[in-house]
């Protein structure tokens, strides 16, 4: 089961312009909105507020119930979801084992980056790739996304573990044990990923709901 959420910030205004908005989310999102200096960020991360609180909703959760991480990303016991954003987009996910999610311009990829960070085999499936900025980015989330959900791998660089294509999906080194589905979509010039430990698809409607938040 998978179930994705997505706001276009330019869909409502600056918090501080209208701090109605605010309301929307609990006092420790609320905090961080107003750190903010430009108004796209605070809108960004306001969004990201309001898609967890959506999640927290129909899961008969408060924000109570969340507890944050040493790099402050918002965990709950027992529920699995992610929160992202990049320009005029949030996006989320919710599922029910691990899960990750990325949202990126599509924009030309620095190869430059695969070739100094990244495995031979990892480069050559971009280099041989039809599409090699897509394969760029799909490696890149891959990578980021098995760094972030390895406890054990924190603080590690790009280049210090690999990810292998396999006819199941990606797995982190040679091992078959961390296996990793990933798949993509792309909307308004952006590319939206998610992956997975549990194989899924993105293209089933009865599976994928995508809820566009109007606040």
């Amino acid at each position: 089961m998978q179930k994705l959420y997505r706001i276009n910030i330019n869909h409502f205004e600056d918090p501080l312009k209208n701090e109605r908005l605010l309301d929307l989310v609990g006092i420790r999102r609320r905090e961080k909105v107003i750190r903010y200096r430009m108004p796209d960020d605070r809108k960004r991360s306001l969004g990201a507020g309001i898609i967890i609180r959506k999640i927290l909703d129909e899961n008969g959760l408060t924000e109570s119930c969340l507890r944050y991480s040493d790099n402050e990303k918002p965990v709950v016991d027992g529920l699995f979801f992610n929160v992202s954003h990049a320009g005029d987009y949030v996006v989320g996910v919710l599922s029910d084992c691990e899960v990750g999610c990325d949202i990126e311009k599509n924009a030309n990829a620095p190869l430059e980056v695969a070739e100094h960070y990244f495995y031979h085999s990892e480069l050559a499936y971009i280099k041989a790739a039809e599409d090699k900025d897509k394969a760029f980015f799909y490696t890149l989330d891959i990578k980021r996304k098995l760094y972030e959900n390895d406890r054990q791998r924190n603080e590690l660089p790009l280049d210090s573990f690999e990810v292998v294509p396999t006819e199941e999906g990606f797995v982190l080194g040679k091992s078959s044990e961390r296996p990793c589905f990933f798949e993509t979509m792309e909307f308004d010039g952006y590319i939206f990923s998610v992956s997975s430990e549990r194989a899924f698809s993105l293209h089933n409607p009865l599976e994928i709901v995508f809820d566009d938040i109007y606040v």
